[in-house]
């Protein structure tokens, strides 16, 4: 975010690669460590689907709360305020996130390396870690696509007219705490697996996502997109408690970053073949 200042794209360019980086950590660092933290605690298991389900209703809590500070900061600041904001946010995080136990690694060479070749050969090995780090993936991917895509399609729906980009992000961050809400004991996993509610996830996000190609209203692709953000909201912890099940603590993150290679990958094909 501190890149973003600059007037160079070099500089910019960086940024964006920093932005990857970071952006692996995220998605799989945090999930490892609340996991094994969780174990060594020795708390139930049942209690991981609780807690990833709260944690995907308070995400988009947040992405809401965000969206407005940006517009905001935009409104105050101009176009670099919402990035200002961000490091002040940044740096907030990692006041509370710094005080956390935590494993720093290892302290040589040879056993990340080892770690790494373990991770490969589970991959290889285990059949349900390789479908499950496959499904995640091209879940991702399609959901990444469609954060690419949903404004062009709106404004195309719309012929012309304004689109509330605001309004209608809130409205799909809504639906995601809505999904981890319905993720819980007390509700969708009350009449189903998680191994159930993920097909069911995959089976309505793609039905939401062909009904903008059928479709050229406002009511019926918003309404998809809606439905496709609930099924994002209910898939965020439901994977995460299917990794947790399926692939082991310490290999967790090396497994996921391993898978995110391949997501990437769909997401850049993806994006070009809109041109």
């Amino acid at each position: 975010n501190i890149c973003e200042h600059f007037n160079s794209f070099a500089i910019l360019w960086t940024s964006r690669v920093l932005g990857g980086v970071s952006t692996c950590i995220l998605f799989t660092g945090f999930e490892s460590w609340m996991v094994a933290e969780h174990r060594k605690k020795g708390f139930p298991d049942g209690w991981v689907a609780d807690t990833f389900g709260k944690a995907s209703f308070i995400n988009g809590l947040s992405a809401i709360i965000a969206g407005i500070l940006a517009q905001v900061a935009a409104d105050t600041l101009g176009e670099i305020g919402p990035f200002q904001a961000a490091i002040a946010l940044t740096a907030l995080a990692l006041c509370f996130v710094i005080f956390w136990p935590e494993n720093y690694g290892s302290s040589g060479n040879g056993e990340d390396t080892s770690m790494k070749e373990a991770a490969w050969k589970l991959i290889r090995t285990d059949r349900k870690a390789l479908m499950l780090g496959s499904v995640n993936a091209l879940f991702e991917g399609s959901m990444y696509s469609f954060v690419f895509m949903w404004v062009p399609t709106m404004l195309g729906v719309l012929k012309g007219s304004s689109l509330p980009t605001g309004l209608v992000f809130a409205s799909m961050m809504t639906c995601i705490s809505l999904g981890g809400l319905l993720f819980s004991p007390a509700m969708l996993l009350s009449f189903a697996k998680a191994e159930h509610l993920g097909v069911a996830c995959f089976l309505v996000g793609a039905l939401a996502l062909l009904v903008p190609v059928f479709f050229n209203d406002v009511t019926s692709v918003l309404g998809a997109f809606l439905v496709f953000e609930t099924c994002v909201g209910i898939f965020q912890p439901c994977g995460g408690v299917l990794r947790s099940k399926v692939i082991p603590d310490n290999l967790q993150g090396s497994v996921m970053n391993m898978f995110r290679i391949p997501l990437n990958s769909l997401v850049v094909v993806g994006t070009m073949l809109t041109d």
